[in-house]
């Protein structure tokens, strides 16, 4: 224990913080809240010394914890409520005045989260620094409620949340439930302080109907999400039109409340239709200098932006109507969209499912001053962008869509191609919709490149000829798939130049690789060892190397085929890092 009480007070800070914040989410890995949640953890830390207390009892006291429907017990005049709480404990210790945030775990229906409230004593005193709520209901279960009763629950826990903490200004809220009682808690919450919030978080795991009222004025970070449902509307299984089958991917789109464009710095927010995007958003009066609902808004401050596209539920009327369509593709912004605004500090730009001519779409955006793009599921003109346009690219993250016709591969290869050109790349990542060998240009202008993620097919000996070439690679993650015939194979070997003299293998390929990632896709078994075996004597020429990482049934044949390379007294290489080099696991 002497060991611990000498840390330094920094190294001590990070671990209690550690502790106590913890990421949670609902049915979608991708919507992650961190909550502060771990303050009984910290409660035991308090105990150790008084070094640890000074340290771990701002986290403990600052925040409030209100947890409904756990084990623990509190006896009331009007019964027994399950809710576990700090609340007495900060009020007896003197930091109420201090405390500056609130941790709402619901998991029980409206009535008992009323009662739970008054129990816990959070109801009655005035926090006046409290101004974030993180707000998180768990669970994914139908509420039957008795319409009188829990509406009027639900409304005592607004009054009372609006009494006691009147300075609030950040909202985190996420919620698991698929009914439209996830949010109850927040609904005239949100509405009554809209005027005031800075930050609004609200992360629905059900297909909810979001919808907040009020004029948001100064609120800086937007996110609401909810998440989708697929539909089909397939003809039956007899019919022989092919062109009439259509499976839909439908959504509950998003309503989101008026905000003051010019207040924001990060916009995230979907799924949205792809029709009228800024409708919500409104600017500044230039003769009067106030906000008005009536200007059109430009985004002077907003850095950062992420736009999810959904498409609306049809109604049955109008799906003959979808189904005799052939041309889907918008005709451009002007159009599909409506009126662009500025946005001349925007530095990141995040576009998901837009479903008409992405091209169009993405020069409504200050393309040479956007830093990082990623561009997921934009399937339409996919491979007429050119990310030479954006001059001051530093990272890329892309879905490469299949191609609509037979050349998908040439037209693949032919966009990567331009890809490795664009010469400001800092990271790269690049994912195929399907895992067929796609080849790689023979020339490269990534000189800059630091962190490289190909989820794309590709054969194991091209990891040697990256590594070659890309002289600052710190991080590499390669997918190595089957050859697609012996004459591919041949052919892709004869029309590439020969670079390495016969001494190859005892040549140092990277001095900067620290991470080095191999999947495995649809290898035959003997294949897959031989794949391993190349991937050991590869990090056998790469001293620099700290961590390999691959699936966790390759792990056993990849260790083997290390400890092969350390045991080959005749290598022509120094294989000694390998001891200190970590072996890892990957998730697909």
């Amino acid at each position: 224990m002497t060991g611990f009480n000498t840390l330094p007070p920094r190294i001590l800070t990070r671990i209690f913080e550690y502790l106590f914040w913890t990421g949670v989410c609902g049915k979608d890995q991708a919507e992650r809240l961190v909550l502060p949640i771990g303050q009984y953890e910290v409660l035991a830390c308090l105990k150790v010394s008084h070094a640890w207390r000074k340290r771990a009892a701002g986290l403990f006291y600052r925040t409030a914890l209100v947890s409904v429907g756990t084990n623990d017990t509190v006896h009331t005049l009007g019964g027994t409520c399950h809710v576990r709480t700090n609340i007495r404990l900060i009020l007896e210790s003197g930091y109420a005045p201090k405390t500056t945030r609130l941790v709402l775990v619901v998991d029980a229906e409206p009535d008992k989260l009323a009662k739970c409230l008054l129990a816990s004593e959070f109801v009655g005193y005035e926090w006046p620094s409290i101004n974030t709520l993180y707000f998180y209901h768990p669970q994914n279960y139908e509420v039957r409620p008795s319409s009188l009763n829990q509406n009027k629950a639900i409304d005592d826990v607004n009054q009372y949340l609006l009494a006691s903490m009147p300075n609030l200004k950040h909202i985190y809220a996420l919620s698991g439930t698929s009914d439209s009682f996830g949010l109850f808690a927040l609904d005239d919450l949100i509405n009554v302080r809209m005027p005031y919030l800075k930050t609004l978080t609200v992360v629905a795991q059900g297909a909810l109907k979001l919808g907040f009222h009020g004029h948001a004025q100064r609120l800086r970070h937007l996110t609401m999400h909810t998440v989708a449902h697929a539909l089909d509307y397939s003809e039956p299984s007899g019919s022989s039109n092919d062109e009439t089958n259509c499976s839909l991917q439908t959504h509950v789109l998003l309503s989101v409340p008026r905000v003051h464009a010019e207040s924001l710095v990060l916009l995230d927010i979907g799924p949205i239709a792809p029709t009228n995007i800024w409708a919500p958003f409104f600017g500044t009066n230039e003769a009067s200098n106030v906000p008005d609902l009536n200007t059109l808004p430009n985004f002077l401050c907003l850095r950062k932006l992420r736009l999810v596209f959904g498409v609306q539920a049809l109604r049955s009327e109008d799906r003959h109507m979808h189904r005799a369509s052939k041309h889907r593709n918008s005709p451009g912004p002007e159009t599909s969209v409506g009126i662009y605004p500025l946005f001349p500090q925007l530095e990141s730009l995040t576009v998901e499912q837009y479903p008409y001519n992405i091209l169009l779409f993405l020069e409504n955006f200050p393309r040479g001053q956007l830093l990082h793009l990623k561009l997921y599921k934009c399937l339409h003109h996919f491979y007429e962008l050119s990310l030479c346009v954006f001059s001051r690219l530093q990272s890329a993250c892309i879905d490469i869509p299949e191609a609509p016709h037979a050349s998908k591969e040439q037209d693949e290869e032919t966009w990567i191609s331009r890809t490795f050109g664009v010469s400001t790349l800092r990271s790269l990542s690049l994912r195929a919709s399907a895992a067929h060998q796609v080849d790689l240009p023979s020339t490269y202008q990534l000189h800059c490149l630091q962190n490289l993620d190909l989820s794309i097919g590709m054969r194991s000996v091209e990891v040697e000829k990256l590594l070659v070439e890309l002289k600052h690679l710190r991080s590499l993650r390669v997918t190595i798939t089957e050859v697609l015939s012996k004459t591919h194979e041949y052919l892709s070997r004869s029309i590439r130049p020969k670079k390495y003299t016969k001494s190859k293998y005892t040549r140092v390929l990277s001095t900067t690789l620290e991470q080095l990632t191999i999947c495995l896709v649809d290898l035959a078994a003997s294949r897959q060892r031989r794949a391993l075996a190349k991937t050991a004597w590869l990090a056998a020429r790469v001293p620099s190397l700290l961590s390999l990482h691959t699936q966790q049934e390759h792990l056993q044949v990849l260790a083997s085929c290390i400890n092969n390379v350390q045991a080959n007294k005749q290598a022509p290489v120094d294989a000694r890092h390998l001891s200190n080099m970590r072996l890892c696991t990957i998730l697909l």
